[in-house]
């Protein structure tokens, strides 16, 4: 009597495709649904054996196969992580969220989060070039590409130049036009800093990510064109999500 199989379950032996081959697809499938968001890895050997009904020889041929794909990363002791695309965040002299996301075919959003005035850290003073305490505007975002979040990011803005501010981001418009309103016409990166830590609880619950994973941290200074500090902005992004690409090349609209 031949036992009866689907692909939910354990893969038909009579298809004519290796049985290792038919779970690899179906794990394929699964990982490009994302499937296996909420813990960033795959089920353990034990798990997926008795869910196919195979041994682990087979079904290690199946995850092989896709860490060959570069769909999953095998971290001896510690399982098997999905690794889905990274997308490009460049940072350069004219680092912009929306062009970096456009550039890549994604479509970039914002979801507000935080906006109010408080008195200035001592390191947001410090960048800023502000007297300790003097009031900042500070805006939490959490950005997103095709409505999957990639980056948590808290900016401060000098309170007095920026006046108003906070009211023309509740209302819709964004950061451009608002600088735009207060004469910055455009605005350079004056530098980056780029580091790695663990997530908190809430950063992990925002980015939808393990909080076992760590992330890519970016504390950044930009300046108007006259070489005043405009915005001081740490943000931390997915480290499963995003890979960080540092241009030295001159960009549009830089002098020679």
């Amino acid at each position: 009597m031949t036992n009866e199989y689907t692909l939910s379950s354990a893969p038909g032996r009579r298809s004519g495709v290796a049985v290792w081959k038919q779970i690899a697809n179906t794990l394929s499938t699964e990982i490009r649904d994302r499937a296996f968001t909420a813990s960033g890895r795959l089920p353990s050997e034990n798990e997926l054996s008795t869910r196919f009904g195979v041994n682990r020889h087979t079904l290690r041929q199946a995850v092989a196969a896709l860490q060959v794909d570069g769909l999953v990363r095998i971290e001896p002791g510690r399982g098997t992580f999905v690794q889905h695309e990274l997308l490009d965040y460049v940072l350069s002299r004219r680092t912009r969220f929306s062009e970096n996301l456009q550039r890549q075919g994604l479509l970039p959003s914002k979801q507000l989060l935080t906006a109010r005035e408080i008195p200035a850290p001592e390191r947001v003073a410090h960048e800023l070039r502000l007297d300790k305490g003097m009031a900042v505007l500070m805006v939490e975002t959490l950005d997103e590409a095709d409505s999957q979040p990639i980056a948590l990011a808290t900016a401060y803005y000098p309170a007095l130049r920026f006046s108003g501010l906070l009211e023309m981001l509740h209302d819709g418009t964004g950061t451009t036009k608002i600088l735009r309103h207060f004469g910055v016409e455009d605005y350079v990166r004056a530098e980056s800093h780029v580091t790695t830590q663990m997530p908190s609880d809430e950063t992990a619950r925002l980015l939808k990510q393990p909080a076992t994973r760590p992330v890519l941290c970016v504390e950044c200074l930009d300046v108007d064109m006259d070489g005043q500090p405009i915005k001081y902005g740490e943000t931390v992004f997915s480290g499963d999500r995003v890979q960080l690409v540092v241009s030295a090349g001159q960009e549009a609209g830089d002098k020679p």
